[in-house]
């Protein structure tokens, strides 16, 4: 049996990252000598001929795809596709694990969705077990849709093999240079209305062991990720998982930065000072609102004071932190959404607002006409928290938008004056560093979202340097040449091929520009 998982792409206000779940999935298939490959959509241009061209490749007998609310939507067109091959039809993740029917039901070309978990449910559909003896999948049974019990969680997580990174193109995640994923623990304990984890994962954590944390890091360094961020729902909850992964870290002398996601009232001056020791850099810590009322309501069990003490901390220990913000949660009005920006500001940190999306799963969905909202629509692809999908009587979808739009105009208002201090010699060396991997990041994206080098890659040989021939034919796009200078293209440009992403192929008559691929492990 042959599986092939489809990573479906998202929109561009989201930074792309690796595809933690797939690659998890793609592991324990591969550690149980099953052939498996993965097609990332995410950093390349979305087509139904490179979907179909892979199934003619691959001949897969099984097509996967773990779609989060936003890219749900294209995870079906690409699996649409799949089963007009002939391939069986599987989803999982997040999103289908709290609308399973309801995907069956308007997606007939959709065969099974795996719930929760899915790495030992993926497995036992790749043995060929029968649907009825597999724990945490729904499917159709002679018209009707079956819901089989859930299958328990995994306990010992450290019997999971790391995740297959390497079945991914990683050149070009470095080209975009974002940081690799990981987790060390699955599981949280609180029960926020806007959020599905403890649903997903457990109320109870499972954590794994430190040692083989930090053997996962240092293979994620190996393959050339210098940043990594952990994913954890609550990191900082566990002191003590926390400091033996740090003391770990410390002893094999392993050098990278880091960054968490955190609770504020779950850190001390202790573990911020071992935890910065270790290589973090960054907390992003949820806020979301600086009205109490509101916090109650989403059972966040913080307050405004235990929110200023935990940024304090952080900053005084030398962690950066990100307040994340969002407007629209039950109770907001006009001037609930006043004193979240003005708490925002007062914290004196990063800081941003996202607009509520109301996740399948979700309490502030399944009960919103009790929290007093109105959900807009169904159409996911616009659940990217960027744009109002709800509203209340108080506060209507117009005012979520327009407040947060401005606040986010503000933003890129800095960005764009920024930018004048660099062009005019004035910027900081933190500026001009922020400022060129804004436009490394730019390019990256237009070159990757239209297959630029896979399509345009293939050059005349006229006898000058491949690189210079690279730079004119990307720059000549009017995508590229319409918000870089050729000069900024061609910096970009060099890194990748110094960094040894891009490489060529050339004889008399062209030149062959391709991504490198890292990693790759020999098929035995």
């Amino acid at each position: 049996m042959r599986t092939l998982l489809i990573n479906a792409p998202y929109p561009f206000s989201e930074c792309p990252t690796l595809p933690l779940g797939l690659t998890y999935l793609a592991a324990v298939l591969e550690k149980n000598e099953y052939e498996v490959e993965i097609l990332d959509m995410v950093i390349s241009k979305f087509s139904r001929k490179k979907i179909k061209d892979k199934i003619q490749e691959f001949k897969p007998d099984i097509c996967g795809a773990g779609p989060v609310t936003m890219n749900y939507p294209t995870a079906l067109k690409a699996l649409k596709i799949c089963k007009e091959m002939g391939a069986m039809t599987v989803m999982g993740g997040c999103h289908v694990t709290f609308w399973d029917e309801e995907c069956l039901r308007e997606a007939p070309y959709i065969d099974v969705i795996v719930r929760r978990e899915g790495e030992y449910t993926l497995l036992d559909l790749v043995k060929g077990r029968d649907f009825k003896d597999i724990l945490g999948i729904t499917y159709r049974e002679d018209g009707q849709i079956i819901v089989n019990p859930d299958r328990p969680f995994i306990q010992n997580l450290d019997e999971l093999p790391f995740p297959a990174r390497h079945l991914l193109p990683l050149a070009k995640y470095h080209a975009y240079k974002t940081g690799a994923s990981m987790v060390t623990a699955r599981g949280c304990p609180y029960h926020c209305i806007f959020c599905v984890g403890h649903k997903m994962v457990g109320s109870k954590v499972r954590y794994r062991s430190p040692k083989l944390v930090v053997d996962e890091i240092e293979e994620i360094l190996s393959i050339g990720f210098k940043d990594i961020c952990v994913e954890d729902d609550q990191l900082t909850m566990n002191h003590k998982h926390v400091f033996d992964i740090c003391d770990e870290i410390i002893s094999r002398g392993l050098k990278f930065d880091w960054a968490a996601f955190s609770r504020c009232d779950t850190v001390t001056p202790e573990l911020v000072e071992k935890m910065r020791e270790a290589g973090c850099y960054y907390f992003c810590y949820g806020v979301e609102s600086g009205d109490h009322r509101i916090l109650e309501l989403a059972r966040k069990r913080q307050t405004r004071d235990k929110i200023r003490k935990g940024v304090k901390i952080a900053k005084e220990g030398g962690i950066k932190v990100l307040a994340s913000f969002i407007m629209g949660l039950p109770g907001e009005t006009p001037q609930t959404m006043k004193e979240s920006l003005e708490f925002g500001a007062e914290l004196d940190t990063a800081y941003g607002y996202h607009i509520l999306a109301p996740f399948p799963g979700t309490e502030v969905r399944e009960k919103a006409k009790e929290f007093g909202i109105r959900i807009l629509h169904n159409d996911f692809l616009r659940y990217d928290a960027n744009q109002a999908v709800t509203e209340s009587d108080e506060v209507p979808r117009e005012l979520l938008n327009k407040v947060v739009g401005e606040f986010n105009e503000a933003i890129e208002s800095c960005i764009r004056d920024t930018e004048r201090e660099v062009i005019e010699g004035t910027a900081t060396p933190e500026m001009v560093a922020e400022i060129n991997l804004r436009r490394r990041r730019k390019l990256a994206w237009l070159l990757l979202k239209n297959d630029r080098i896979e399509r345009n890659g293939i050059l005349e040989n006229n006898g000058e340097q491949p690189a210079k021939l690279l730079v004119d034919k990307m720059h000549s796009f009017k995508s590229v040449s319409n918000i870089l200078t050729r000069d900024q293209v061609e910096n970009v440009i060099s890194q990748f091929i110094k960094e040894g992403l891009l490489e060529y192929d050339s004889n008399d008559h062209q030149i062959t520009w391709k991504w490198v691929q890292i990693g790759k492990k020999k098929k035995t």
